[in-house]
């Protein structure tokens, strides 16, 4: 009898660039694929678990059918809300709102299928002053930092010989004016400025970090146990060297460098008591040569990467969501450009 081909399940929206490369990969490998996303549920995407009749597990839409009990990965990358219909009311469609979570959640969570990355584990992994905690647990460096809505405690700070600080949003940034475009918040170097704006810090958590001098960057994506730690080259232009993700124009990336063998170690450590699978990590080089941790994002962007530099990212994702779980994290393999 013939093996079994693979079966995948890709959770996203429609407009997902970053998941098309994957799901040729996928086909190209023998496997099968089921794309959908979690707003098609519940009028044109059903879900069914049952006991009776010698049991079943079933993902149905349109003219697809997938076996739940036998996936052997799932790939959860940015699924929109479900969708209800205009017939139900408010209160109805909250009630249905919260059975779905729960029984959509609970029937996705029973598999043991592997997962890049399960969206309850996402959602603790994406804490970052847990990040934090976590890293100096592990014994990476990790930036000064001040959490507070207390416009005193930053006014402390700013009096004592504490050097340069950033303002960094815990959250990514992004801010949704209505008939806008989304707008980003950029890590930024605190200025005088600060001192006539202190009483807005009481709106909300606020992160405060130490500015750190920096030879370049390293941009790492970690899927499975394969590693692709990218150099950028920052300090190159001016409108780069605090926050990278300002650059209009171009990338500056710099030559290949392999992490240290203890940055790999720390690393796994990290993302072996965060519990994910895949995860986009960013440090800082000083040019003393010390590797500082900044953040991990567990469902960070890659495809950038592998488009400027030929990385060979979407193969290894569809490696991993072929050879099924659950993951076991092992011996790590670095990848140059």
């Amino acid at each position: 009898m013939a093996a079994r081909s693979p079966e995948v399940l890709i959770l996203t929206q429609d407009f997902d660039p970053t998941v098309d490369p994957v799901v040729r990969s996928l086909k190209s490998k023998g496997a099968r694929v089921v794309r959908v996303d979690t707003s098609y549920f519940p009028q044109k995407l059903s879900f069914t678990s049952s006991d009776f009749e010698g049991g079943r597990q079933v993902l149905r839409h349109r003219d697809s059918e997938l076996d739940l009990s036998a996936m052997s990965g799932v790939w959860y990358r940015r699924p929109t809300a479900f969708e209800f219909g205009d017939e139900m009311g408010e209160s109805e469609r909250q009630f249905a709102r919260y059975e779905a979570l729960h029984g959509i959640g609970g029937i996705l969570r029973a598999t043991d299928c592997l997962w890049i990355n399960r969206p309850d584990v996402d959602a603790v992994a994406d804490l970052k002053p847990y990040q934090l905690a976590m890293a100096k647990k592990f014994g990476m460096r990790v930036p000064r930092t001040l959490l507070t809505n207390d416009p005193d405690e930053v006014a402390r700070v700013l009096k004592g010989d504490e050097g340069k600080l950033v303002y960094k949003s815990l959250s990514g940034g992004v801010i949704h004016y209505p008939g806008a475009f989304p707008s980003g918040l950029l890590t930024t170097v605190v200025g005088d400025e600060i001192q006539e704006h202190l009483g807005r810090v009481r709106h909300t958590m606020c992160q405060f970090q130490e500015y750190i001098e920096k030879a370049y960057e390293v941009r790492l994506t970690v899927i499975g146990n394969t590693y692709f730690p990218v150099t950028i080259d920052s300090q190159r232009h001016e409108t780069t060297q605090v926050d990278w993700r300002a650059s209009q124009d171009q990338m500056y990336y710099g030559d290949y460098r392999p992490l240290p063998e203890q940055i790999v170690k720390q690393t796994q450590e990290l993302l072996d008591g965060l519990g994910v699978v895949y995860g986009a990590l960013d440090f800082i080089v000083t040019p003393d040569g010390e590797y500082v941790f900044l953040e991990a994002n567990p469902t960070g962007q890659f495809m950038w990467m592998q488009n400027d530099l030929g990385l060979p990212m979407s193969d290894c994702i569809s490696d991993l969501l072929m050879e099924g779980g659950p993951f076991q994290r092992g011996e790590v393999k670095q990848v140059g450009y």
